[in-house]
């Protein structure tokens, strides 16, 4: 006698994930590498391989190319005077989120013992965006208020494809399961802002192609549902 685990039983299963990846096309000429932090939930159907995913994905970076600063600094390092008539440092982050909806499918590897090891493939459909985060830690450069920060932030915004391929573990008894994989992020995005200020043009609209490459690693709490093993003698 053997016991065959996670035979046609349906399971949820909630999601941490972190990501880690490098901008490409018009994202790049903006910022730098990136990390990503998030969470979501996942269906598989019992009765197939098919699965589905809704995820939110956080994204930051500390490196920023397109320097919209650069018309208020000074000349001494770069600074910015502050409301005290002292020199201040304004610092520009990378900030953004995905939003997505996914479904794909699984290529098992190995026999349904005590987990289900497949390759995992998915195509996803999103929305996508990001801008450029500014950060005062010395609160002294209240001249940059909210208003004139939306005309420098260079907010952009639409939607996104993301293909992704990768490996997945998922345990039939509802342990440490995870997932490791690469995807892509094609943002077929707009530029939000009216105005630069920083440049005087209006770029409102301005179609861009924002592209992330990224590794993914999420770790999975799985639910099943209903009866999730059974004996079999011979």
């Amino acid at each position: 006698m053997f016991t065959l685990y996670g035979q046609n039983s349906a399971v949820w299963y909630p999601e941490f994930h972190y990501s880690m990846g490098i901008p490409g096309a018009d994202l790049a000429k903006r910022f730098g590498p990136h990390l990503g932090i998030g969470g979501g939930l996942n269906y598989q159907a019992g009765s197939n391989n098919f699965n589905y995913g809704l995820r939110y994905t956080l994204y930051f970076g500390s490196e920023v190319k397109e320097d919209v600063l650069v018309p208020f600094r000074t000349d001494f390092e770069g600074l910015l005077i502050g409301f005290d008539q002292l020199l201040s440092e304004m610092k520009l982050r990378e900030r953004a989120f995905l939003i997505q909806f996914s479904a794909g499918g699984l290529i098992p590897v190995s026999p349904n013992t005590s987990s289900r090891k497949s390759l995992k493939w998915q195509m996803a459909c999103g929305f996508y965006e990001h801008k450029i985060r500014f950060v005062d830690d010395a609160r002294s450069l209240p001249q940059f208020t909210t208003a004139m920060l939306k005309g420098l932030d260079r907010l952009s915004n639409g939607i996104a494809l993301i293909p992704s391929i990768g490996y997945e573990s998922l345990s039939n008894k509802g342990k440490f399961s995870y997932y490791a994989g690469l995807e892509t992020v094609f943002g077929f995005t707009n530029n939000q802002r009216s105005f630069h200020y920083d440049l005087g043009i209006s770029e409102l609209g301005k179609s861009r192609l924002d592209i992330m490459l990224q590794f993914k690693l999420a770790i999975y709490l799985p639910f099943y549902l209903g009866k999730h093993s059974e004996n079999i003698e011979y």
